[in-house]
């Protein structure tokens, strides 16, 4: 039987636990330099979302979503590309920007393998009074093999406008959607080329998003980001994560949400909660995108706009609970500024290689994507850059039965991350052994412990700190 604390020794403990401030982030990336549009488009471009696919060539959208004298165009660079070039604009081309065209905004774009998959609303005075949706798919990358999916055009279940797309390796296409404020998916793994292909995969409503029905389109889900190569096909246990801005900077209705327990196959399984971090970076305003990526190690990296920041960071999630651990350098940050960054004043969107290695940033407002090159090094190198030994405070605190506990080493170092009981008594090693100098996240799982006190230590050859915390059952 779990043996409670008497409510008294709770209360006291409250109050005595430490709260820390914002802690450094783990700067082991440098920022490259901008990707640039070509001069003759230094107008109509306006980067939105974008995705890198396999073989290191970037994508991004320009989008009418939020200014009607942007284009809806499709632009691309490669690895050694300073200038994007145009991949397709509909505005030229006659399929955005009027009434009998098929594309009213840009909302999505995803690769699968070498093929670019993009969504889009359809021009209101075509579809009213609705506003529905479109998919362009485009084998191989090739503009003249077009696919093209939505309200009489082709397909089925494009009755409502989309935000955000990414696509599972079993060719599912996920997708945020207006209706219901909640995601749907569509199927491309189908050979034929009728409207099976890239059909919509019932149920038509899937649980609301947790800040609850969305607001006269004001507060949206806007981005979706699958964990790469997770079996989304029959695992309940994989997760996928959406972004949504709040209704303004006053009424938080927008955030992260974590949706779990579904499947592909049975979609109206999945259930959406709030991920939430301790320094209120993931309380989304009004601003949007907040374009979201999962990389291959499960690290949700998130371009966000706050009424006073600008940032760019990677989150390493446990459950519902957040740690930022990354932070890509900007100059223009108001936490963690770096003389070196990039020059972002509108981050909407961040993506990465599959080899981790660079990073890119779509910023709406200097109309360019910042590229940034990972400085990962061995635990005997260093990387020039000085940090603080530090041990945070864990999040969440009290917590149950899971928290998140990060340190920063100030140099490539020895370490033992250990969590002991109100005996002294070792309940766990959450770290042993040599660590980069940089921010480093552990998970401490209680699951097994009673409720209690908990003690955690960092120890490595030149300092040892100790910390408080409380696990409430």
């Amino acid at each position: 039987m779990t043996k409670q604390l008497p409510i008294f020794i709770i209360m006291i403990t409250l109050m005595i636990i430490s709260v820390t401030g914002v802690q450094a982030q783990n700067n082991n990336w440098s920022y490259l330099n901008a990707i640039k549009f070509p001069v003759k488009d230094s107008i109509a471009a306006k980067p939105y979302l974008i995705t890198v696919d396999q073989n290191g060539r970037v994508y991004v959208i320009s989008s009418k979503v939020d200014d009607s004298k942007a284009h809806n165009a499709v632009y691309y660079a490669n690895k050694a590309d300073t200038v994007f070039k145009l991949f397709i604009d509909y505005d030229d081309n006659g399929d955005s920007d009027t009434s009998k065209g098929n594309i009213g905004a840009l909302r999505g774009i995803t690769i699968l393998g070498n093929d670019v998959i993009v969504i889009a609303s359809q021009p209101y005075p075509k579809t009213k009074p609705n506003t529905l949706a479109a998919l362009y798919y485009y084998p191989g990358a090739d503009t003249s093999k077009v696919e093209r999916f939505g309200f009489n055009i082709a397909g089925s279940g494009y009755g409502t406008f989309l935000n955000g797309i990414d696509v599972s390796k079993d060719s599912v296409v996920f997708t945020g959607v207006d209706f219901g404020t909640s995601f749907r998916l569509y199927n491309f793994g189908y050979n034929s080329k009728g409207a099976s292909r890239g059909s919509y995969i019932p149920p038509a409503n899937n649980g609301v998003e947790p800040g609850g029905p969305q607001t006269n389109g004001l507060d949206l889900i806007r981005d979706i980001s699958l964990v790469p190569g997770v079996n989304y096909y029959d695992s309940s246990k994989s997760i996928f994560y959406t972004s949504r801005n709040s209704i303004s900077s006053s009424q938080q209705t927008g955030g992260i949400a974590v949706w779990q327990n579904g499947t592909q196959i049975l979609p109206v399984n999945f259930v959406g909660n709030r991920v939430t971090d301790f320094s209120g970076y993931l309380a989304f305003m009004n601003s949007f995108p907040y374009g979201i990526t999962v990389d291959g190690k499960g690290i949700l990296w998130v371009a966000g706009v706050d009424s006073t920041r600008r940032w760019v960071k990677g989150f390493k999630v446990d459950g519902v609970n957040a740690e930022a651990l990354y932070d890509l350098p900007s100059k223009n940050s108001t936490d963690v500024a770096d003389p070196n960054g990039a020059p972002m004043t509108g981050p909407s969107d961040v993506a990465l290689n599959k080899e981790m290695s660079l990073a890119y940033v779509a910023d709406r407002y200097v109309r360019a994507v910042f590229r940034f090159k990972s400085l990962t090094v061995g635990v005997n190198e260093s990387n020039g850059r000085v940090y603080n030994f530090e041990l945070g405070q864990n999040y969440p605190n009290p917590f149950n039965p899971s928290t998140l506990i990060s340190y920063t080493l100030s140099k490539p170092s020895y370490v033992k991350l250990v969590v002991s009981d109100l005996l002294g008594r070792e309940v766990t090693v959450l770290s042993e052994g040599y660590s980069g100098a940089g921010k480093h996240v552990e998970v401490f799982n209680g699951a097994h412990n009673p409720s209690g006190i908990y003690f955690y230590t960092i120890i490595t050859p030149e300092s040892k700190i100790t910390k408080k915390m409380l696990m409430l059952k």
